[in-house]
């Protein structure tokens, strides 16, 4: 009888640690810094400008001129499409006469990473 109740008392633990995620996320997340730089575009409104996929197509992009970089686009990269390029356009912004993206120098060195990392996950291989 006891360990009918273990048992029991397992699986209702197993089944309930997947309760209350969303699909998508779990440990592995947490884990992974290309899917913490994907919540933290989204979180920090960069899909608004790129669009979710970072193709310059966001709700905001076509009230934009120049529009938004397609981040798939490599010869789109004013300052490169390297890791360092991509957190130092982050933090300073983009102004030049070939468009503006604003500096974001409140995010964490770390979140910029993170960031950057999601980036170049757009880009092709």
């Amino acid at each position: 009888m006891r360990l009918i109740r273990l048992t029991a008392a397992l699986l209702l633990l197993v089944l309930s640690a997947g309760c209350g995620k969303e699909p998508g996320q779990g440990e592995a997340d947490q884990d992974d810094p290309v899917a913490q730089g994907r919540k933290l575009f989204m979180a920090n409104g960069c899909n608004l400008c790129h669009g979710p996929e970072g193709r310059g197509d966001g709700p905001v992009a076509r009230s934009l001129s120049p529009k938004p970089r397609d981040f798939a686009d490599l010869s789109a990269y004013k300052r490169g499409p390297g890791l360092e390029q991509l957190e130092e356009t982050i933090q300073k912004g983009l102004h030049t006469g070939q468009g503006i993206m604003p500096a974001f120098p409140n995010i964490p060195s770390e979140d910029r990473r993170r960031l950057a990392l999601f980036i170049q996950s757009l880009q092709p291989k």
